[in-house]
């Protein structure tokens, strides 16, 4: 990742520190705070990768982000059900923050890696995809709220995942975000990783597989 990370790799990987962390376009100087979280998911990288890209699906797992709709997609002859993020995707998340408290937010996916293993890599076989707030939707300049999510899939020595995920935010709305936001994303993300491992490892446990995954879809 090309902007300068300065935190310590223990700073970086914990969980309760929300110091901006670095992202391609929210570099550290430009964020005010981040929400971090990881997991060791025993699953193979193609299926986290797999379910991870499948929004539509993200129903079945996530009670964060419990609802996805695509709004424009840069293949539109693909039926709409077969969809799958990929770069330039609009999407509307629909976002259980807490109990009684719900939320959308309008999102686009700025950057899916094809997948990454150790065979063709080593130890550099990591997957990053991201996404961003869109803010040509919500009609607000990114000086005022920026939001940029990262999300890393590493193959493991035995065969599952590494996952890490995080999202910085900048701009003068920011300090909004997490006065009023802040505790409960850090508990939100928690979930998220939670429930992605509890899925994806259950779908491998079952023989669910990863048929046709390798290769950023199109």
């Amino acid at each position: 990742m090309s902007p300068a990370n300065p935190l310590s790799d223990a700073a970086f990987h914990d969980p309760t520190n929300t110091s901006p962390r670095p992202t391609p376009q929210i570099p550290t100087r430009a964020g005010l705070f981040s929400i971090y979280s990881n997991a060791h998911i025993a699953a193979p990288p193609a299926l986290v990768y797999a379910t991870l890209l499948d929004v539509q699906n993200w129903h079945l797992w996530s009670t964060f982000i419990y609802d996805v709709t695509i709004t424009s997609h840069p293949h539109p002859h693909i039926k709409h059900s077969d969809l799958k993020m990929v770069e330039g995707t609009n999407m509307v998340f629909n976002v259980q923050m807490s109990e009684g408290v719900k939320t959308t937010s309008k999102e686009t996916c700025s950057h899916v890696e094809p997948l990454k293993l150790r065979r063709d890599h080593g130890d550099k076989a990591v997957t990053r995809v991201r996404w961003n707030l869109h803010n040509a939707a919500i009609s607000t300049p990114r000086f005022l709220i920026k939001a940029e999510r990262v999300n890393e899939i590493q193959e493991a020595e035995d065969g599952g995942t590494e996952y890490r995920t995080w999202q910085t935010f900048g701009g003068w709305g920011a300090g909004v975000v997490r006065r009023k936001y802040g505790g409960v994303l850090g508990e939100r993300f928690g979930d998220w990783t939670r429930e992605l491992k509890v899925y994806c490892e259950g779908v491998h446990l079952n023989g669910g597989g990863e048929a046709g995954v390798g290769a950023a879809p199109s």
